[in-house]
C-alpha cells in the first residue's frame, strides 16, 4: 500500500501546486490591469456560443425561407449577424486584450523570478548547473505561465461550446454523437506529443545554456580579447553551434514523433467525419429531416474540428505551463529555506569568529574542498589566508560571509551559530572586495552608490566613499566626473583595471561612510592580483586604515593573497594545503617554525630582490 500510495501522494501534491500557481498567476494578472482582465473574461465566455448560434441561424434561415415566414427569416438573419459580428469584432478585441494582459503578466512574473533568485543569500543556486536550469526554465516558459488563466478559460469555454454542438447534432440524429468520442484519441495523442516535447526541452536546457555562454565569450569585452588573440572565435562558435544543433535535434525529433501521433488521431477523425456526412445524406434521402437541419449539421460537423482543435491547443498551452510548476515552487521553497529568519547580528564582536570541524563539498562533487577546518579568528584581528591555487581560500571566505553553507560542522560568531543569525542582518555587517569584483558599466555615481541602496542617490555619501578609497583622481579624470557613463560598449569610458579596483573599493565603503554600523567582517579576497606587489601592499594598507573604526568594534579583517610580503602585516596567518589548515600563527612564529610558509616566503623575497 505504501508503494502505491507514494505516487498518488505526489500526484496530489503536483495537482495542488498547479492550482496554487494558477491562482497566483490570476492574481498577478488582476493586479496588472483589473479592468482589461474583466472585459477579457466577458468576451471569452461570450465566444462560447457563437458556433451554435451560427448553426441555428442557418437552419432557421433555410427552413423559414422555404415556408415563406418573413418574421422567422428576419430573426434568423439577426441571430446570424449578431453571432458573426461578435465572432469578428469581439474576437479581434479579445485577441488584442489577451496579448496585452499576457505581456503585462509575463513581465511581472519575470520580475518576481529575478527578485527571488537575487534575494537568496547563498550562491549555490547560480553556480550549480541543475539549479541554474530550474530557474532558467521559469524565464523560458514565462509566456506559457502568464497564459495559464486564459488557456484554462478558453479551454473551458470551448468545451462548453463543444457540448452545445454535440447536443444540436444529437437533436438531428443520435448517430452523429460518436463524433465527439473522437476527442479522446485526439486528446491522448496531444498529451503524448506534449510529454515528448517537454522531455526534449528539459534535456536540452544545459546544452542551450552552454551555447549561450560560448557565444558570450566572443562578445563580452573581458574574454573577447583573449579569444581574438588566440584566434579561437571560430572554434568556440563551432562548439556553440554543436550544442545548439544537439538541442534542436532533440526537440525536432520529439516534434516529429508527436506529429505522427497527432496525425494518426486526426486521420481517424477525418474518416469518421466522412461517415457522418454519409449519415446526413441518408437522412435527406429518407425525408426524416429538413434541408435547414442538414445545413446546420454540415456547419456544426465542420466546425467541430475547429472546436476540438481549440480545446486541444489551449490544453497544450496549459500542459506547457505545467512544465514549470515544479520549478516555480522549488524556487519559492528554496528561497524561503535559504532566507529563514534568525537572530540579529551582534552590535560588536568580543570573541570573534570560529570554525568547528567545517567541511564543504560542492553539489554534485565527489570530494570535499575543505576537510575538517577548525579555526578561531579573534575579534579585532587581521587574518591572512595563504595557499596554492585550489587550496580552498576563496571557499573559506564564502563560508565566512554566509554565501555558502558548510556541508558539515559549524561556524560561530561570538559563540552563536552563524546559521542562526538573520541572513539580511549578517550581510548588512559585511564589506570588502573580491578578486572577481563587479565592473558595473553604469553612471559612475551609480557604480559606486550601489554599495548602499539607502544612499545610492546621496552624492555627498558617494563623494565621501570616493575620498576614503583614495579614488578622487580616478573620478576627476573622467570627462563628466560622477556623471560619466562607464563602459565602451555603452558609448562610455572604459576605466583601466586599477581604476576599476578603486571604484570597487569606494563601493565597498559606501555603507560605512553612509552612517551605518561598522562592519563585523571585512573581506579582501585577492582584489589586487593584477597589481604589482608594491601597489598591492599600498592598497591593502589603505583599505585596512579606512576600516580602522570597524576594527575597534571587534571586526575581523580577512586578507587573501598569494604575496607573502603583503600578508606579513597580518596578526594571524593561516596556510591552507589541500583544504586543510597546515600552519597557523603570526609571521614571526611561522618563520621561526621554518616550515612551508617560511620556505615560500624566502623564495618570494629572493624573487622580488
Amino acid at each position: 500500500m505504501s508503494g502505491r500510495g507514494a505516487p498518488t501522494s505526489r500526484r496530489r501534491a503536483a495537482t495542488r501546486d498547479w492550482y496554487q500557481l494558477l491562482r497566483h498567476v490570476t492574481r498577478t494578472a488582476l493586479r496588472a490591469d483589473r479592468r482589461s482582465v474583466t472585459i477579457l473574461c466577458v468576451l471569452t465566455v461570450g465566444q462560447a456560443g457563437i458556433i451554435a448560434a451560427l448553426g441555428l441561424s442557418q437552419r432557421w434561415l433555410v427552413d423559414h425561407s422555404a415556408g415563406r415566414d418573413l418574421a422567422g427569416v428576419v430573426g434568423a438573419v439577426a441571430l446570424g449577424a449578431a453571432a458573426f459580428g461578435l465572432s469578428a469584432g469581439a474576437g479581434r478585441i479579445q485577441s488584442n486584450l489577451m496579448l496585452y494582459v499576457t505581456y503585462r503578466t509575463q513581465g511581472n512574473l519575470n520580475e518576481e523570478t529575478q527578485r527571488r533568485v537575487s534575494a537568496i543569500p547563498t550562491i549555490t543556486h547560480v553556480e550549480h548547473g541543475p539549479y541554474v536550469d530550474r530557474w532558467n526554465r521559469l524565464f523560458q516558459n514565462a509566456w506559457s505561465m502568464a497564459s495559464m488563466p486564459w488557456s484554462v478559460l478558453n479551454a473551458t469555454a470551448a468545451l462548453f461550446s463543444l457540448a452545445v454542438t454535440i447536443g444540436l447534432l444529437a437533436w438531428v440524429s443520435p448517430a452523429l454523437c460518436p463524433l465527439a468520442l473522437l476527442a479522446v484519441p485526439l486528446f491522448l495523442a496531444n498529451r503524448r506529443a506534449d510529454r515528448l516535447l517537454r522531455e526534449a526541452r528539459d534535456a536540452g536546457t544545459e546544452l542551450l545554456r552552454h551555447e549561450r555562454r560560448l557565444h558570450e565569450l566572443c562578445v563580452d569585452p573581458e574574454p573577447a580579447k583573449e579569444v581574438m588573440l588566440a584566434g579561437s572565435g571560430g572554434i568556440l562558435s563551432g562548439r556553440a553551434t554543436e550544442s545548439w544543433d544537439a538541442a534542436v535535434a532533440r526537440e525536432n525529433s520529439a516534434r516529429l514523433r508527436g506529429a505522427a501521433y497527432q496525425g494518426g488521431a486526426w486521420l481517424l477523425y477525418t474518416t469518421a467525419l466522412a461517415g457522418a456526412l454519409v449519415v446526413v445524406a441518408g437522412l435527406i434521402a429518407d425525408g426524416r429531416t429538413t434541408v435547414g437541419a442538414v445545413v446546420m449539421v454540415i456547419t456544426l460537423a465542420t466546425q467541430l474540428q475547429h472546436q476540438l482543435h481549440t480545446v486541444l491547443q489551449n490544453l497544450s498551452v496549459v500542459a506547457q505551463a505545467g512544465q514549470v510548476v515544479e520549478n516555480y515552487w522549488w524556487l519559492r521553497r528554496y528561497a524561503e529555506e535559504a532566507d529563514r529568519p534568525g537572530d540579529p547580528a551582534p552590535a560588536t564582536l568580543t570573541d570573534g569568529i570560529s570554525l568547528h570541524d567545517v567541511r564543504f563539498r560542492y553539489p554534485g562533487a565527489d570530494h570535499d574542498v575543505l576537510h575538517g577546518v577548525t579555526l578561531h579568528l579573534p575579534a579585532g584581528s587581521t587574518v591572512a589566508v595563504v595557499g596554492a591555487n585550489g587550496a580552498g581560500k576563496s571557499t573559506l571566505v564564502k563560508l565566512l560571509t554566509g554565501i555558502y553553507q558548510p556541508t558539515s560542522g559549524t561556524i560561530t560568531v561570538d559563540r552563536r551559530p552563524l546559521s542562526g543569525l538573520d541572513s539580511t542582518s549578517w550581510r548588512s555587517r559585511l564589506t570588502g572586495v573580491f578578486q572577481d569584483f563587479a565592473r558595473l558599466r553604469l553612471l559612475t555615481w551609480e557604480t559606486i552608490g550601489v554599495g548602499s541602496a539607502r544612499h545610492i542617490r546621496d552624492r555627498g555619501t558617494v563623494r565621501a566613499a570616493v575620498d576614503r578609497a583614495d579614488a578622487t583622481d580616478v573620478v576627476t579624470g573622467l570627462p563628466d566626473g560622477l556623471d560619466t557613463q562607464l563602459g565602451a560598449s555603452f558609448d562610455g569610458v572604459e576605466p583601466s583595471l586599477g581604476q576599476w579596483q578603486r571604484l570597487a573599493l569606494a563601493r565597498s565603503l559606501m555603507r560605512e561612510v553612509g552612517g551605518g554600523r561598522p562592519p563585523l567582517l571585512v573581506v579582501l579576497d585577492e582584489p589586487t592580483a593584477a597589481l604589482d606587489p608594491i601597489a598591492e601592499h599600498d592598497l591593502f594598507q589603505h583599505f585596512t586604515a579606512q576600516v580602522r573604526a570597524a576594527t575597534r568594534q571587534g571586526a575581523v579583517t580577512v586578507l587573501v593573497s598569494h604575496r607573502f610580503t603583503t600578508v606579513r602585516m597580518a596578526d594571524l596567518i593561516v596556510m591552507l594545503v589541500d583544504g586543510r589548515v597546515a600552519e597557523l600563527g603570526s609571521h614571526a612564529e611561522l618563520m621561526a617554525a621554518d616550515g612551508g610558509y617560511a620556505e615560500l616566503y624566502r623564495l618570494q623575497e629572493r624573487a622580488y630582490r
